[in-house]
């Protein structure tokens, strides 16, 4: 860096990160500014990109009760930030709009409109926001999902793993609960037209999708490229008949798959 007043800086100017600067005999007050101006920039940058990085979360469910407990388990992870609430599927629309949530954790049951309806209306709002469905119900899995959902969680879990969900979910996975096995019993069916069964690779790349893991993680633990598991993901897609992870997810379940 020019020093101020040296031969390497003749116009009296000086490159302090961003900052260029017009140099004058400063004095030692001057300087003193200076240095507090510079803090006060760093600070400014400091706190925009720590912004950034906080997982803005909307949480929707007609109990006031639901909605305190999981602002509380939510917000001692300084990552997340409850930046609303919403009562039915209409406030959530609204809400959505207003306040730009990154995720939006989604009671099924409320009046006024179900968690189903307002996960729609939500993605036709903002298509970007990931809905996270949280409830006692585990029937409702696979229409929520295709609604729009990445995500299923019961409302018996825990601190840790809410958070985790929600992290997995901004990261792009898919957050489920370890629903029961009598739940899949019934929404297991054939697997119909051999063409659209699934090869040894593909069945394996579908459990680690389900288990929520990205196409970079799934290449490196089966030592493929991520091409090639791009490549195997896209068809899986094609032989389920579905366009994304999430119904790949909750069609592989329908037919006992994972």
């Amino acid at each position: 860096m020019a020093q101020v007043g040296s031969s390497d800086d003749p116009k009296g100017l000086i490159q302090l990160g961003p900052l260029v600067l017009a140099c004058v005999p400063l004095g030692e007050i001057g300087y003193i500014i200076l240095v507090r101006h510079l803090v006060r920039h760093c600070t400014i940058r400091r706190d925009r990109m720590a912004e950034e990085n906080i997982i803005r979360v909307l949480l929707v469910d007609d109990h006031q009760f639901a909605r305190e407990g999981l602002r509380r388990m939510l917000e001692l992870d300084s990552c997340i930030k409850v930046v609303g609430e919403a009562v039915n599927a209409a406030d959530a629309a609204d809400k959505v709009e207003a306040l730009a949530p990154d995720i939006v954790l989604m009671d099924i049951k409320m009046p006024e409109g179900d968690g189903i309806e307002a996960t729609k209306l939500v993605k036709q709002k903002r298509p970007e926001c990931k809905v996270i469905m949280l409830t006692l119900y585990e029937e409702y899995f696979a229409e929520a999902i295709e609604a729009g959902a990445v995500g299923y969680l019961l409302k018996d879990i825990k601190r840790g793993e809410l958070i985790r969900a929600v992290r997995a979910a901004h990261e792009g996975k898919v957050p489920l609960s370890a629903l029961s096995g009598e739940f899949f019993s019934k929404i297991t069916a054939p697997a119909g037209d051999p063409k659209s069964r699934l090869s040894e690779r593909e069945m394996e790349i579908m459990r680690l999708i389900a288990s929520g893991e990205t196409t970079k993680e799934i290449g490196a633990r089966l030592f493929l490229s991520e091409a090639t598991i791009k490549r195997d993901v896209q068809h899986i897609f094609d032989k389920l008949g579905v366009r994304n992870r999430s119904e790949a997810v909750a069609e592989a379940y329908r037919r006992g798959l994972v």
